[in-house]
Parts: structure tokens; sequence; C-alpha cells
């Protein structure tokens, strides 16, 4: 196929110049290459018109398509993008006449922009450049706009449009802006159609009126026409009580409406065009019927239209027929809600939202008049303003540009249905308010409206009033009808604040409410609304600690947990009571008398109640704090133990643990029961754990538990077990501690448990265990003692507290130094106020003693700076987990120590290690080599840190 020549010129062009562009964008026009290429174009553009040709080129755009002399170009992005620049500016095509010449291309380049500027900026400047020119000329894009009714429109309307059609459209938003304007030529309208009626007129009016109706003297210049009828009565009104009234005498005023006009209708005093309003008899004007206020507001939305430019010009020819239809009544309506805007904004600037103004006013003064009158009631009204606001919304749609441009940007619009209801309730007078508010149908009332009405009674002192609506409003949620009940429920969910504020009585009362319709609802849709409501209710008596609301709000969960089972659950969670129990508890923990209704809402949490309890309790380091968490937890009564017990019984390892110290406290003989079968299976760290917690409660009955769990524990854990049985010094573990120290060990456990043993009987004052100790201490065999060096002298102090005389006398002859009874177990405290106590002497060492482990992967170094006969605390070469097992062996010179210890935290920078087992041979020199350091001694009398700790994790040794 034969290539054109002028095509393929063209083509290469178009191609050069969009090259000729970018070479300008890049480099300027100056520029050597850009000169280079202005010279390739304006080769390529000759070849590409023939000689013989009178049109020369036309180069084209449409969106992002370039068109040559018509013909779709296909290009590379580059082109596509040229044409997208075109049609953006608004350039249909560019024609090069074969008369064009080099210098007229020059300056056709020269006039795009090198930088980013507006597509408008771009137009101007190419009709700037190419001023004078003949070979290069611009097309722009324009639309013309016609109306296909005007075949069959009114002469009326033909008359219109052939006035207006020189004025243009910014001149016709005036007239529509103008309520002056448009009162003349709703009056010309009428006139139109007037029979035996006359006037002279000009401009819009008179076109309209076809030379029918002229402008008048009175009412701001305004054209009316004058009627004069005989007798009572209107014609064709079938109401002999409805007469005309005429002039300027006809004010509309508030008085004689029975409330404030809110600028509607014409108020007293204003200058009111002279025509036709017919009224009762009473001085009462006669209102437009539904159907009628229907047609004025579609007629407004038709000159809407023309305004917008939507129906054009000749869109007032519809205007115009609609308004003749009206009745005599709906036109008076209209001309005095018109007047009355013209009146009010005589200083104001038209804007373009006068027409929405106009109509919603229409719908308002209706809907208040039928309301003042009685023929409607108030759950009524509230349907009428829903149906004349979906007339209206069409009308906002067309002139809403700057709402629309605002919900563009992200800022939020109110709704218009939310102002027709605010303006109507703006509009009813205060003793209707108050009427319509103490009735069954207040729930028709937005919750916003009825906010700012009860918060101007309470800010007058009108509390008993403002309480009496509130109720009134709350008990709506139990009407009969689906409706009101939803929009009662959402109501609630706004006015929860207000509720709490006014009284927290109120707020109950409305959870109630609530919670009771809650429970038989059977509507899906009403369903979520009183969920809603119920959830908001019960937040806002959390957020204002209103222990009584709260109470209710759980006791009504509970009732709808046995109508709806499971629907509690996602309500719990979103009611936000739950989520501040730690900060009820404090304050419980803190005040001196509890909040009313406070310790019904930690029984109806027993769950939440119970955890917080349990950490409070511990973490307690002191006797009183203790007592004083327990006294609460066992306020809660049967519920919170419930929970304790089941967490024992079978919950999870680590609630178990944290439940079991309150629990032992509170019910000791169910721990007895459920404790000792589950912890053989926790872990050491678990055991150790539950230990604490036991021993830490105080409970009388500890002792038993302790006893119980003993054989079950991990044999590392046994050597607390015993010592925390010796402090709690009850006379029920002589007989188990007895049979220990004479050789009968748990399994897995060695000798060291029975130096714990001897230990645990010294601090239990009973006669029954001296003649075992007295065995032990002065046991012989043929040659030497039969008992270790280490159990004769935990045997010899313990004898020291229970046969003192004995011990002295049997000391000198006993081969036991006296420094070998320096570090005896400490005395325990009966009125300790710390809830445990050291069990044995802190010694602080002037020079670190070191010691290294032996048993881990990567054994690490320890230097001891204090150190007791059962652990110390020492900095660390390397962090460690809490209860790692560590084989230590402790440097002494030449000589080593070993001991099996188990790690705590203690410090940031230092860990706490207890000692778990130890050789008793070398427990007797750990024992002397301790002895020779007491220079200074750390405090016997303090609180042990061990028990402050809430875990295991925070524990030190002794």
């Amino acid at each position: 196929m034969k290539i054109d020549p002028h095509s393929a010129s063209a083509r290469a062009f178009v191609r050069s110049l969009n090259i000729l562009l970018k070479f300008a964008r890049l480099y300027g026009y100056d520029h050597v290459r850009t000169i280079e290429h202005l010279d390739i174009a304006w080769r390529e553009l000759q070849a590409a018109m023939p000689p013989s040709s009178e049109s020369g080129l036309l180069l084209g755009a449409s969106g992002s398509q370039l068109l040559l002399d018509g013909v779709p170009l296909e290009g590379a992005p580059a082109e596509r993008q040229f044409a997208l620049l075109l049609s953006t500016a608004g350039i249909a095509s560019v024609q090069f006449f074969p008369s064009a010449t080099h210098e007229e291309l020059r300056r056709f380049a020269r006039a795009f922009p090198t930088s980013k500027a507006k597509p408008a900026e771009l137009v101007f400047q190419l009709k700037s450049a190419l001023v004078g020119t003949r070979g290069v000329r611009i097309n722009e894009i324009c639309f013309i706009a016609t109306d296909a009714r005007l075949k069959d429109a009114s002469i009326a309307a033909q008359l219109a449009v052939a006035s207006l059609g020189d004025a243009s459209q910014d001149e016709f938003k005036q007239w529509l802006n103008d309520p002056k304007k448009l009162l003349e030529l709703i009056t010309a309208a009428q006139g139109s159609h007037a029979e035996g009626t006359s006037a002279t007129g000009s401009g819009f009016a008179g076109a309209l009126a076809a030379g029918t109706v002229g402008l008048g003297t009175g009412g701001a210049g305004l054209g009316v026409r004058h009627t004069t009828a005989t007798g009572p009565g209107v014609p064709g009104t079938g109401n002999p009580d409805i007469e005309f009234a005429t002039g300027p005498g006809n004010e509309l005023s508030s008085s004689s409406r029975g409330g404030d006009a809110g600028g509607y209708w014409i108020p007293a005093g204003a200058d009111v065009p002279e025509g036709l309003v017919p009224s009762y008899s009473d001085g009462r004007a006669v209102a437009p019927s539904e159907a009628e206020m229907f047609r004025i507001l579609a007629a407004l939305t038709s000159f809407g239209q023309i305004a917008s430019g939507q129906s054009g010009i000749a869109g007032a020819g519809t205007f115009q027929q609609q308004i003749a239809q009206l009745s005599g009544t709906a036109q008076a309506t209209l001309r005095q809600a018109i007047a009355g805007l013209a009146a009010q904004a005589t200083q104001a600037k038209p804007d373009e939202t006068m027409l929405v103004q106009l109509a919603e006013h229409l719908a308002i003064r209706f809907a208040l008049e039928q309301f003042e009158h009685g023929d409607v009631k108030v759950s009524a009204v509230r349907q009428m303003l829903d149906r004349m606001n979906q007339e209206i919304e069409s009308l906002r749609n067309i002139l809403g540009e700057h709402e629309n441009k605002m919900t563009d940007a992200g800022i939020l619009v109110e709704s218009h249905r939310e102002i027709l209801d605010r303006q109507f309730w703006a509009a009813v007078p205060d003793s209707g308010k108050q009427m319509v508010l103490l009735s069954e149908d207040a729930w028709c009332i937005p919750a916003r409206n009825v906010q700012s009405y009860v918060a101007g009674l309470l800010e007058k002192g009108n509390v008993a009033e403002a309480i009496e609506i509130l109720q009134n409003y709350a008990s709506c949620a139990d009407s009969e009808e689906a409706d009101a009940r939803k929009k009662a429920a959402a109501g609630l969910s706004e006015l929860a604040e207000l509720y709490s504020k006014a009284s927290p009585r109120l707020l109950g009362e409305a959870l109630r409410h609530v919670g009771l319709r809650l429970s038989v609802e059977q509507d899906a849709e009403v369903q979520g609304m009183v969920s809603a409501a119920f959830v908001r209710l019960s937040q806002e008596a959390a957020s204002s600690r209103s222990f009584s609301a709260m109470e209710q709000a759980l006791e009504l969960l509970d009732g709808v947990e046995v109508q709806r089972p499971g629907i509690t659950r996602s309500l719990r969670s979103k009611m936000g009571i739950e989520e501040r129990v730690p900060d009820f508890v404090d304050e419980a923990l803190r005040a001196r008398q509890i909040a009313a209704g406070l310790t019904g809402v930690l029984k109806l949490l027993p769950q939440a109640a119970m955890e917080q309890l349990s950490a409070r309790f511990n973490r307690c380091s002191q006797r009183q704090d203790a007592e004083h968490i327990a006294n609460l937890a066992g306020d809660l009564g049967e519920e919170g133990l419930q929970y304790l017990r089941g967490a024992i019984r079978g919950g999870p390892v680590t609630e178990a643990v944290e439940m079991a110290g309150l629990l032992s406290r509170l019910d000791p003989q169910a721990v007895e029961v459920f404790l000792p079968g589950r912890i053989k299976d926790f872990s050491r760290g678990a055991q150790d754990r539950i230990v604490r917690q036991v021993s830490g409660s105080g409970a009388p009955g500890r002792c038993r538990i302790l006893l119980d769990i003993l054989d079950y524990v991990d044999p590392l854990v046994m050597p607390l077990v015993i010592d925390e049985i010796g402090m709690s010094a009850d006379r029920e573990a002589l007989g188990r501690l007895l049979t220990i120290v004479d050789g009968d060990l748990p399994i897995g456990s060695g000798q060291y448990l029975r130096v714990k043993a001897v230990e645990a009987l010294g601090r239990i004052p009973a006669t029954e265990s001296i003649a075992a100790l007295k065995r032990i201490a002065g046991g012989k065999r043929v040659f030497g003692w039969m008992h270790s060096q280490e159990l004769r002298i935990a045997a010899l102090q313990a004898l020291e507290k229970l046969d003192l005389a004995w011990a002295q006398e049997f000391l000198p002859k006993s081969g036991i130094e006296n420094e070998d009874l320096t570090l005896a177990p400490l005395t325990i405290l009966a009125n300790s106020k710390f809830v445990r106590q050291r069990r044995h002497t802190r010694v602080r060492l002037r020079k670190p003693l070191t010691a290294v482990s032996t048993n881990l992967k990567e054994n690490c170094r320890l230097e001891i700076k204090t150190a007791s006969l059962a652990g110390g605390v020492a900095t660390i070469s390397r962090h460690l987990a809490p209860g790692t097992q560590v084989q230590l062996k402790l440097q002494l010179g030449l000589r080593n120590l070993q001991a099996t210890a188990l790690m705590r935290d203690y410090r940031a920078q230092d860990m706490a290690f207890e000692i778990v087992d130890m050789n008793l041979d070398e427990r007797t020199k750990y024992r002397r080599l301790l002895a020779g350091k007491l220079t200074r001694l750390v405090p016997a009398i303090e609180e042990d840190p061990v028990t402050t700790a809430p875990s295991v994790n925070t524990a030190t040794a002794r």
C-alpha cells in the first residue's frame, strides 16, 4: 500500500512539534537545540500542506486523542499528553493555513508555557501570541443549550424567552437571589392569566405578563393586581368565613399568628405588596393544602433549574405556567413568604441559598400551622416534613454547589432533614414545646432539640421540669410503635450525658427502660438501636462513677442473658464497666467509706474484681493492707468465692497461681481440697509462687495447706515449704516435722531438708519436739557424734529457744563453738506489721565473695555482696532467667564450696539467689565464713523482700 507523503509529513510535523515543546520546557526557547527543532518542524509543516490546498492542516484534539484532518492519529504517550493539554484548555483544534510563516509558527510555539500553568492561561497566551496572524488559527470548544419544550410553550413563555434572550446567566442568577425580583416574576405570572385586569409593565414582569400586568406603587415598588370581591366568602373556597383582605393593612404579624413568625411571613410594620390575601373572619390567614404546598415547591424547583442553567432561560415559561395554576390561597402564601424575606434582607446581600431558604420556610410554616391548629399530631409533622424534604432535596441538588464542595473537602455538613427539624422546633412556642415533650409523642422531637430545651431549663434552675421531661422521653422506649422505640433509643444514646448531668437517678431509670426493652424486643433493627442505647448509657454511668446505675445495668444484663443467651458477651465488652474495675477497686481501697453501689458493681463482676484484688493482695507487704483487701474481697460474697474456687479447681495454671493466696485467706478448706491434686502438674516456678502466696496470706489454716502439698512439689521447693511451715508456728505441723527430723524424708529430698525441719521445730513453741532435738544434738556413737555437725548446730539453736537451761549445760561438752551458734534462725515477731519476716540474718560482705556456675551451657560469674544461710544478692556477669537452677562453686581461697541455688530477680543490676540444697559439711563451712564477716549486719526485723514481690521473677532470697 502506497503511503501518502503529505500524511507522513503531517505525522512527522506533529511529532517534531511535540519534541520542540519538550525541548522548550527543558532548555528554553533560545537554546540551540530548540531553535534547530523549530526549523525542522517548519520544514515538515510545509511538506505536510499540499501547494494546491486552501484549508491547510487541521490538528484537532478530543480527550487524549489527536486528530489530523479529522482522522485519529496513533501516537506515543507524549502525543496523547499533548492532546489532553489542548482538550483541557478548551481548544478544539489548531488550523495551519498554507499562508503560515516561520515567524507565526515560532509565535505559536512560544505561547506554550515552559512551567506548570493552568489550562485557561494557555488559551489566553495563544490568543495574545497569535493576534494579527493569518496563517494559524485557534478554534475553541463552545456548548449551545437548546430546549425542545419551546415548540409547545405558551405565548407567555415565548415572550419571556424573547425578553431574556440577551440577558446573561449571571444577571438571571441575580433575579433568582433577589426576593423582590422573584416576587415581581410571580406577580407577572399571575397577571398573564388574570381576567378582567389590566396593567402596564416593563422588563421581565412585563414580558411575562404580555402587557397585562404592570408595576404598582405599593409594597417596595412591586406590581400586583387589585381585585374586588363582594359579599362574604371567597368564590371557589366553599367557606363563608373566608373573606378577601386587600391593601397594606393586611399584615400578618406574630401577634395575630399566635407565635413568632420566624421570618417566614410578613412581619408587622413591613411594607406589604397590595393584593389579594384570603383570611378567616377572625383575621387568621387561610393556609394552602398539603397538595398545594407540593405544587409551590415544585414550581420553585423549576425556577432553580432556570438559574442553574439546566433548563435554560426558556424554562421561565414552565415556571410561569406552574405559578399560574396555583390557587389564590397558594399564590398569596408564596407572595407573603417572599415579601417577608425581602423585608428582612433589605440590607443583606442576596446569595444563592435564597430559593432553598424560601422552600424551607414555606414547609416549616405550613407544618407549624397544621400543628398549632391541631390538624396533625407532632408525629405526623415529622412525616410531613420528611415528604417535603424530598421535594426540596431536588432544589438543593440544583443549587447546592457550595455544600458539594464542602463535602468533597471532607467538611461535615448538617443533613437537610436535621435543618428542617431544627428550624421547625425553633418556630414552636415554649408552651408548645413543653406540651410535646411531656406527651407520648416526645420521641418525634430530635434529640438535639430535646437537649437544647432541657439544658435551658437546667440553666434557669427548673430542675424538676427538666427531670420530668427526661423521664417521659425515656419511657418512649416502651412504646408500642416500632418506629417510636427506634427513634427513642437513638435519642437516648445522644442524651446519655444530659441524663447523667441532670440526675444520676435518671440514668438508672433510662437504663431500666432500655434494658427491659432489650430483653423482649423482636424487631432486629430496633434491637440494634436499643442495644446501642444500652451500651451508651452504661458507658456514661461508668465514666460518671454512677455506681447505682452501673449496678442496675449489670443486673439488667443478667436478665437479658436469660432471655437472649449469648448477646451479653458483646455488650459487656462495649459497656466500658469492666475495663474500669481496676480504678473502682483502687477507689474502694482508698476510701474510708465505700461509695454506695460500688460493692454491688464489684459483686456483679466477680472475675474482674477478684483478679484485681488478688493481684493487689499478692503485692502487699504490710499486714494492714492485706487485711483491708481480704475484707473487701469477703464483702463480694459467694460469687467472688465461686470464681476463686473455679480457678484453683480447673482454671489455667497462671490463674490458679494468682488466686491461691486470696482463696487461702477466704476459704482455706477449698484450697486443701483442690490444690494438692493439681500442684503436682505445675512447673517448679509455679509451685514456688503458690507456696509464697499461701504462706503470705496470713490464713490460720495455711499450715495444713503447706503440709498437704509438701509431697507433691519439686524437691527443690520442699525446703521453702518447710521454712514456711515453721514460720506459721502452728503446732499442727509437729508430727510431720518430727518424722522428717528422724529421717523419714519425702521422695527426692536430702539431708538438707532435715536441717530445715529442725529449724522449723525451733520456731514452734512445743515441748513435744525437745526430746527429738536432744537426740540429734547429743546422740553419740562409739567414735564421735551420731549426726552431722550442721544438723547438731541447728538442733542446739532450736533448744536454746525451747529448753535454754539444757542447752547452756550441754554446750561446753557438745564440741560446738560459740561462733557456730551466732547465725541462728531469726525469731518470729507475733505483732509484726509486715506480711512476712526474714528467716536468717543477712551479712553485708566487705569484700565480695566470688562464685561461678558450673551446670550452665554458658557459665557466668557472680560477685556476692550480701549473703545469709538461705542465699544472697550478687552482681552477675550475664542475666539469667528467674527460676534458673544454678550449681554454684564458691571460691574461698584454696577451698571451694558447692551449693544448688535458684536465681531470682531483685534489683535492676543485681540478682538474688536462694540456696535450696547444700552438703551439710559445706554448709557448716559456709556458716563459719559468714560468722567471721559479722562486722556489719542487715537489720533482722524488717519486711522480707521475697513476700513483697508480685511473682517468682521479683522474689529475693533470705
